[in-house]
């Protein structure tokens, strides 16, 4: 399990069960560059304020490229608006995966975006940590 996957998967989880996740943005395992990062995963009961505390640590975290959220598709998708198209369902395949592909070619892009999502987790992390303490009287 990677790095990368634990640091998701710990704060999404806190917020409710997940029934499917996928991380991109590790090294690529046989070619070595580096990948586009994005995240993809889906809740078991997808509630709006689970979407507000991500969407706020996303908005709330300083970043080097655009990122946005979709949540036309049961799977929800964090990912640098770069690979999302101007469709009704951006996030749909084959355009989505052309322009995975396309963005791979970008190293430095895919690099600053590796950055940027570490980022949002700890923002996300530490917005859980708030809302629990808050709950708890802290």
């Amino acid at each position: 399990m990677s790095t990368l996957y634990r640091l998701a998967v710990e704060p999404l989880s806190r917020l409710g069960p997940l029934q499917w996740i996928k991380v991109s943005g590790e090294r690529h395992p046989l070619y070595g560059h580096q990948q586009v990062p994005y995240l993809g995963w889906r809740f078991e009961d997808p509630r709006p304020e689970k979407l507000r505390i991500i969407e706020r640590a996303t908005q709330t975290t300083p970043t080097q490229v655009e990122w946005r959220i979709d949540t036309s598709r049961r799977n929800w998708l964090l990912t640098p608006s770069r690979l999302l198209g101007g469709s009704e369902n951006p996030a749909a395949s084959p355009g989505f995966d052309e322009r995975v592909r396309l963005a791979t070619q970008d190293q430095d892009f895919c690099i600053r975006a590796l950055a940027d999502l570490n980022a949002i987790l700890r923002t996300l992390h530490d917005l859980i940590d708030a809302q629990e303490g808050e709950r708890q009287g802290y």
